[in-house]
């Protein structure tokens, strides 16, 4: 069998936006017979998207393409000329494998992955029942209360949201009784 017969597709991106499929023919006829031309474009607006795939017939054509086309600048932008990797292929590796390069393996979501594992806070009115929120229980609740004087959000105490209502009306009243200072800061 003859080695250079094989098809060759080409990825050509950083075009510029009025390079037409004839234009890109042109160019690649110059070398080498090519088989088909595909100037990618957005299906609303028919404007290019600045990438084509191009077929040579032969695969030292193509190679030769990639030499002489890449970085050469077409309306005042240079393309960049490479072999088309497939859709989901990676970044090909020179050694062996399948055609295409590497084999495409899906990275978790950002989302679902922990970076830090959260040291879960948990109730403690909900862990002892025999625990009640009151507002005469200046030191429990103090613990819910930023140096400032501020009450702490449910991501920091770890309360339920019922137990959270019920410690903020209890430490509001502690400070409107004067019970508990507004601000823990001393000038």
């Amino acid at each position: 069998m003859n080695s250079g017969v094989t098809k060759k597709k080409l990825f050509i991106s950083n075009l510029d936006f009025e390079v037409t499929s004839e234009q890109l023919t042109q160019l690649f006829e110059e070398i080498g017979p090519a088989v088909s031309v595909v100037v990618a474009s957005d299906r609303e607006t028919k404007r290019s998207k600045g990438f084509a795939f191009v077929e040579m017939e032969r695969e030292e054509d193509a190679r030769t393409a990639i030499e002489t086309l890449n970085n050469r600048a077409v309306n005042g932008r240079p393309m960049k000329v490479c072999e088309d990797r497939g859709k989901n292929a990676g970044p090909s590796s020179s050694e062996g494998g399948s055609e295409g390069g590497r084999k495409f393996e899906p990275l978790p979501s950002i989302q679902r992955m922990q970076l830090f594992k959260r040291r879960r806070k948990l109730d403690p009115f909900t862990e002892d029942p025999r625990k009640t929120i009151d507002y005469k229980d200046v030191a429990m609740l103090s613990k819910f209360v930023s140096e400032r004087g501020r009450i702490l959000s449910r991501r920091l105490t770890g309360l339920t949201a019922y137990n959270q209502r019920k410690v903020s009306k209890a430490i509001k009243r502690a400070q409107s009784l004067g019970l508990m200072a507004f601000t823990s800061i001393q000038e």
